[in-house]
């Protein structure tokens, strides 16, 4: 809900969230408050708004009627430059011959609309799905460059979330280039806050970092062109008083989050597109808007505001039929087989997908062209009738008749040096030429700013979905950006990315409008472009390539902060692990890919009548359940030696809850579980998965047992006093017998009455 409760004073509201914005009388936007849900912010605005009398000596007066009105010292919506505010600006630009930057801009107007603005562009935006959402635009105008900036607000109520971004308009004589145009700002009144990032690399996607924000500027940023692997653009701001804001944004390019703690102790945040990596043109009479940023509230901490940006996410950013839909269960072909994908050997697959109950076969890479290796073919997506001589058709067709869903692997925005399309089409690269682009590995990337680009892989694509009915395609992306400023005069490299991923957006929305049945997973190298950006056009997203288990919990837990289980593609994959070599045990493979989105990654034309049985064990619980593991309320409990999980129904009566044990220590102390999500009033049964020991140990020790009837308070507060590891000191009956590398998950269901 949107209010003016005073003059020239908005209250945003949610359902549990306030944020109060006042119009100074200089006609600046102060930023007021942004917490929990205040009952009546209008009564409170006197005590709420800052005092200001006297001025510091080395500050600068906004004006001379207003001389202890200092911007460096002020909570604002957003900063410009030359007025006295020496922070990080949300916007600025550069005109005429002078290239003058002093950017003074005043409030004008105030428009409350009710829905969702639209986008100017190919840009995503939250889904008004609920139909409560509302707008509020703020309108200041710069008299001397003629640049109207509009801060543009859309409040959810019911989803507890406020999303901003920036527009600019040219309303003067002279072009204007855009240097930053950040989407959104937030300023406190603090000199103790904390920012949690996830950075990383390939392979080694989502590490979490929690840094104090201390005195000068901490910046996480992408400046590779895509939304990278080494800084995801979302992050967690963290109050002494353990409140969180949850802020994130929907763009897959390089973007900015710059932390800053002033000299007067304010906290100054700013991000969007990173502004060393843009620029823009805007002509007289054009405009530019940035893309939307996320922000979610809790005074509980970080739990109740990641169930909160779950919400979000599922409800106003997940496209169309599949945000609320369950994920099928897929087998993925590329671990197994490779680049030597063949119609035998896939039908093989499908036939032992199909006995073990799985949904679905994902033909990857290696099915197209001349492809051997990473070094040719990307471009040519027609089938290779040497490893396919029936035709993809007729491959598609088979395993449609076997009751299973047919994906395809492709990586569109590539092209290699060895390819048909590369021959015909040089001109479609980003640079100039492949001779004079190192390090590339006989690999280019296309020109999605092109027309005629984006026009080729959208019909290309759509021929082959079409033709055979192809109903689950992974998007894939394999390069960092490089040569990106080697062009002519004509071209400029700073508005260059930027335009890219329009061309990108522009892609996805075509494919997603064409086929809304679709499911679209995307990867990029892995997990280098996990954002809502892709998420607004995607079901699902790869976090890494690395599908070792215990490499791979962690990433999940710490992008589930950010990012809601249906979002999170998880793996059963062999053992040894490919990427790691590490070998882990069938079921803890299975507990720990349970909480997401499963797929397997293995040679299901190669099992054996024991591995059968298990697996579609593990496939027929994991079906049973699997609304909850996709769409529960997920908790990260513990995430040391020790990994526990948790996700819950809607209702609490079903919990699962994964113990992971990273180490075996001996002579351990007595353990316990605590179910926090567990409802008081309730009465539950516990029990454990049941779990498939090699023969040897079978012979050796019989399975531990551990069941328990017990009230939802006990659980939740007294917690489960779990039964004795072997350790070192023997073994009798009943003892869990756990490793390292090794769980065990419990299931805790409501007894009824």
């Amino acid at each position: 809900m949107i209010e003016k409760i005073a003059e020239n004073t908005f209250h945003l509201s949610t359902d549990n969230t306030s944020y109060v914005i006042h119009i100074t009388e200089t006609g600046h936007a102060e930023h007021i408050y942004y917490g929990r849900k205040l009952r009546n912010p209008g009564l409170s605005l006197t005590a709420l708004r800052e005092k200001r009398y006297i001025l510091s000596k080395d500050a600068v007066a906004v004006q001379d009627d207003s001389e202890a009105i200092d911007l460096n010292n002020t909570l604002l919506e957003f900063s410009t430059e030359g007025k006295g505010d020496y922070r990080t600006p949300l916007f600025s630009a550069s005109w005429n011959a002078h290239e003058e930057r002093t950017i003074d801009a005043r409030f004008r107007e105030a428009k409350i609309s009710q829905g969702v603005k639209a986008t100017l562009s190919s840009l995503p935006i939250s889904k008004n799905k609920r139909g409560d959402a509302e707008t509020l635009e703020l309108i200041f105008d710069d008299r001397k460059s003629g640049i109207r900036l509009s801060l543009i607000y859309t409040v959810f109520p019911s989803l507890d979330a406020i999303t901003r971004r920036t527009s600019a308009e040219n309303r003067g004589v002279d072009d204007v280039l855009i240097r930053s145009a950040l989407s959104s700002q937030l300023d406190f009144r603090s000199s103790s806050m904390s920012v949690i990032t996830l950075t990383g690399a390939w392979l080694r996607e989502a590490e979490l970092e929690e840094r104090h924000i201390e005195r000068g500027t901490l910046i996480s940023e992408s400046r590779r062109g895509i939304s990278s692997a080494e800084a995801n653009p979302a992050f967690v701001l963290r109050t002494e008083r353990g409140e969180c804001y949850i802020c994130n944004l929907l763009y897959s390019g390089s973007h900015r989050a710059s932390f800053s703690l002033t000299e007067n102790g304010i906290t100054h945040v700013v991000w969007g597109i990173n502004p060393d990596t843009f620029s823009w043109h805007l002509p007289k009479g054009a405009r530019f808007e940035s893309p939307e940023a996320v922000m979610i509230y809790s005074e509980s901490g970080m739990d109740e505001a990641s169930e909160r940006m779950h919400t979000f996410i599922r409800t106003a950013i997940c496209r169309g039929e599949w945000s609320e839909r369950m994920r099928p269960l897929m087998l993925n072909t590329w671990e197994s087989v490779y680049y030597n994908a063949s119609e035998d050997r896939i039908m093989e697959m499908a036939k032992g997908a199909k006995e073990i109950g799985l949904e679905g076969v994902i033909v990857g890479d290696g099915w197209f062209g001349a492809r051997r290796s990473e070094r040719t073919s990307l471009g040519d997506w027609y089938v290779n009738t040497m490893k396919f001589p029936s035709g993809l058709f007729n491959l598609a067709q088979g395993i449609h008749r076997m009751g299973l869903l047919f994906g395809l692997w492709f990586e569109p925005e590539c092209v290699s040096e060895k390819s048909e399309l590369y021959k015909a089409h040089p001109d479609w690269i980003i640079g100039r030429s492949a001779e004079e682009n190192a390090g590339r590995s006989g690999k280019e990337i296309l020109n999605l700013t092109l027309p005629d680009v984006q026009n080729w892989i959208i019909e290309t694509l759509s021929d082959t979905i079409d033709r055979c009915r192809v109903d689950y395609i992974i998007w894939d992306m394999t390069r960092s950006f490089s040569d990106i400023f080697s062009y002519s005069d004509s071209w400029d490299g700073g508005e260059f990315m930027h335009k890219y991923i329009l061309g990108l957006y522009t892609v996805l929305g075509a494919l997603g409008h064409r086929f809304p049945s679709l499911y679209i997973s995307t990867a990029a190298a892995g997990g280098a472009r996990f954002d809502l950006g892709m998420l607004s056009f995607s079901t699902s997203s790869l976090p890494s390539c690395d599908s070792d288990p215990m490499n791979r919990q962690e990433m999940l837990g710490n992008l589930s902060i950010f990012y809601p289980l249906s979002a999170i593609e998880t793996t059963v994959s062999p053992s040894p692990n490919a990427i790691t070599r590490r070998i882990v045990d069938r079921d803890t493979r299975f507990n720990a890919a349970a909480f997401g989105v499963l797929s397997y990654a293995i040679d299901t034309a190669e099992l054996s009548r024991a591995e059968k049985t298990a697996f579609k064990t593990q496939i027929e619980f994991y079906k049973g359940y699997r609304m909850i593991f996709q769409f529960g309320r997920f908790r990260v409990q513990e995430n040391g030696n020790r990994v526990i999980w948790s996700v819950s129904s809607k209702d609490r009566s079903v919990i699962l809850m994964l113990y992971l044990q990273k180490k075996l220590i001996p002579n351990s102390q007595v353990e316990k579980l605590y179910v926090l999500d567990a409802d008081e009033s309730y009465d539950y049964r516990i029990f454990a998965r049941s779990h498939i020991l090699s023969g040897q140990e079978a012979l050796s020790y019989p399975q531990e047992s551990e069941c328990y009837t017990v009230s939802g308070d006990a659980i939740k507060w007294g917690g489960i006093t779990l039964v004795e590891q072997v350790s070192g000191s023997g073994y009798r009956e009943g003892m869990r017998m756990l490793g390292d590398n090794s769980s065990r998950l419990y299931i805790i269901r409501r007894i009824e009455d």
